[in-house]
């Protein structure tokens, strides 16, 4: 039963007994002391507040009682642990650079005597002329013919020396006793040296230069003009036909 239902059963009970109130109840008479009608409605009040609070009772009993849903474990969480980052690769080594070829020493300043340089040559004579012909492969003797215009001697020490360019000879250094007119005693001042060196032309056409000078038996190199500093050189075209 609803409490609406309740409340409707309520209100016509108290219509009924305001009705048998006011009629006097229609029945025999009664004996026990007469009940005011006050106090007939509190009683019917009583009563039908006792039936609803008995009511809404049974109704809250009826009603479903929550039940305590448990808590599902809570789902486990995974943490990643640190995965190796992967080994990294032998850098490929960059290849090696060739060494620079060593450079054409520089000659220093001659040594002089009175202000004038002690070691200098002027060259007189020289044999192929520059821009001489040859053929691929070709032998050739250069010759040079010096005079000693410094004021040192020159001694059976000193020597030839390749300092630049291509080489057309066997060596790079010579003794001036195994090339040229060199004696014992020496090329003084004024002196006349002639070197003639044994050459070969390269079995490439072009044009070649090779460049020399004279050195000291210290290692002094020197050459030619006003300070004996400057280079002689063997200048070449080779040619097929």
């Amino acid at each position: 039963m609803t409490k609406k239902t309740t409340i409707s059963i309520l209100l016509l009970l108290i219509v009924s007994s305001m009705l048998l109130a006011a009629c006097g109840g229609g029945a025999a008479e009664v004996t026990e002391e007469p009940v005011s009608q006050e106090d007939q409605i509190n009683l019917i009040y009583t009563q039908a507040a006792e039936t609803l609070q008995a009511e809404i009772a049974l109704t809250e009993e009826a009603k479903p009682q929550p039940t305590s849903t448990p808590l599902s474990s809570p789902t486990p969480v995974f943490i990643a642990t640190n995965t190796p980052l992967p080994q990294e690769e032998t850098p490929t080594p960059f290849p090696t650079i060739p060494a620079l070829p060593s450079p054409t020493p520089i000659p220093t300043k001659p040594p002089t005597t009175g202000g004038r340089p002690c070691l200098r040559a002027e060259l007189l004579f020289e044999s192929p002329p520059d821009g001489v012909v040859l053929k691929p492969g070709q032998s050739f003797v250069k010759q040079w013919n010096f005079a000693n215009s410094g004021e040192c001697t020159w001694t059976s020490n000193f020597g030839l020396v390749h300092v630049g360019e291509l080489n057309f000879s066997d060596n790079g250094s010579y003794n001036l006793l195994d090339v040229s007119n060199m004696t014992e005693e020496g090329i003084p001042n004024g002196g006349k040296l002639i070197i003639q060196l044994s050459m070969q032309a390269p079995s490439t056409p072009g044009h070649y230069r090779s460049i020399w000078m004279l050195r000291d038996d210290n290692g002094q190199l020197f050459g030619l003009g006003s300070l004996g500093d400057e280079i002689f050189w063997v200048d070449i075209v080779v040619r097929d036909n």
